[in-house]
């Protein structure tokens, strides 16, 4: 089955390359192309988070995993398929960030957080709810936790 998508807006912010770690702190500014209007994001602001759904454009077709391997290529962790990562060469090269939401201006999203480089296609942008959240503990390999020690 095929699927078309098209973006809905663009990432605009400092980060021209593309890099693990330290983005906590990075400000970036979701501008909607003209297919939508400030309609779109009526009423956003009243959320603190928001969920961005984006494509990682920049992930050349060679580059795609669709088996197993060790995260960032680091041997100390073990080999784990790619839906067992986060990484930006999964099979549709989807990203999802849940941003903190800084202020809505006409057209543009300001959001704090979000791990996409200027000029990355935004798919989907989806306000973050209490009850969309995992209603039980959150558990993860100790692996993972080490990989995101300076990611934000």
């Amino acid at each position: 089955m095929n699927i078309s998508l098209s973006a809905g807006g663009m990432v605009k912010n400092i980060r021209q390359v593309v890099e693990d770690d330290h983005w906590g702190e990075i400000v970036s500014v979701i501008e909607l192309n003209s297919t939508l209007t400030e309609e779109s994001l009526f009423g956003l602001e009243g959320f603190s988070h928001a969920e961005v759904i984006f494509y990682f454009h920049l992930v050349d077709d060679a580059k795609i995993e669709t088996g197993a391997r060790h995260p960032r290529n680091n041997k100390d962790w073990p080999r784990v398929g790619i839906f067992a990562q986060r990484g930006k060469n999964s099979p549709n090269r989807l990203g999802a960030s849940i941003v903190k939401i800084i202020k809505r201006e006409g057209i543009r999203l300001f959001v704090e957080g979000l791990d996409a480089v200027d000029g990355t296609p935004v798919l989907d942008i989806k306000p973050v709810m209490r009850e969309f959240l995992p209603r039980e503990k959150v558990s993860q390999p100790h692996w993972a936790t080490e990989l995101m020690k300076n990611y934000w």
